[in-house]
């Protein structure tokens, strides 16, 4: 599946590129995308953030603004997307284009491994950039897991509901914002706070690792 960004791409540019690669890594929405053809935009409720999507069967180019010829338009609040049960969208040109519109919903929200993982596969990610903690313990507060990442003793910890580890460790958030908003609770030193939520920046608009 190729998925192209424009140049210099936004930040909304460059996060639908890391979910659309989540879907094609995915075996049951990977056919689904590479078969999808037609063009789709995502504009933000909120705020003048927006991006259109072109699909080409096997091919997606993702660029900014919401093109005239984009036949589905998802309006959404992109600051509550990511709520246990986040509020629905305002869907245009569904009723013209129903198959088109429910493989957009589809891709544009794949699953998410089981928090413990994606918390190991953020640490593969950031483990070794300068400043990071040298060990993390996390702590799922609805349920009876805790993981340690790193070697020795955990310089800071990180807690919160398996949705919300799963949000923030997947790339879907940002730390230093849901540690802000107390979707996540921090314990330790706020250079740590800084180093990760960079290190969470870069993993969600699919940077460099």
């Amino acid at each position: 599946m190729q998925i192209e960004l424009q140049d210099d791409p936004p930040p909304i540019v460059r996060m639908l590129g890391v979910t659309l690669r989540r879907s094609a890594a995915d075996p049951k929405l990977g056919p689904t995308l590479a078969k999808m053809r037609g063009v789709a935009a995502l504009r933000s409720a909120t705020d003048p953030q927006a991006a259109t999507l072109r699909f080409e069967r096997g091919a997606v180019r993702i660029e900014a603004g919401v093109a005239p010829d984009a036949t589905v338009v998802i309006e959404a609040d992109l600051a509550t997307m990511n709520d246990p049960e986040p509020p629905k969208p305002k869907v245009t040109g569904a009723a013209r284009h129903p198959q088109f519109a429910l493989a957009l919903g589809k891709v544009l929200d794949p699953p998410r491994a089981p928090w413990p993982d994606e918390a190991r596969a953020f640490w593969q990610f950031a483990a070794g950039h300068r400043g990071m903690p040298t060990a993390v313990r996390v702590v799922c507060t609805d349920r009876a897991e805790v993981v340690e990442l790193g070697e020795g003793a955990p310089e800071c910890e990180l807690h919160g509901t398996a949705h919300r580890l799963g949000v923030a460790l997947s790339g879907s958030s940002v730390l230093g914002e849901d540690i802000l908003a107390e979707h996540l609770a921090f314990v330790g030193e706020l250079r740590h706070v800084a180093v990760l939520t960079g290190r969470s920046i870069a993993y969600a608009m699919g940077g460099p690792r």
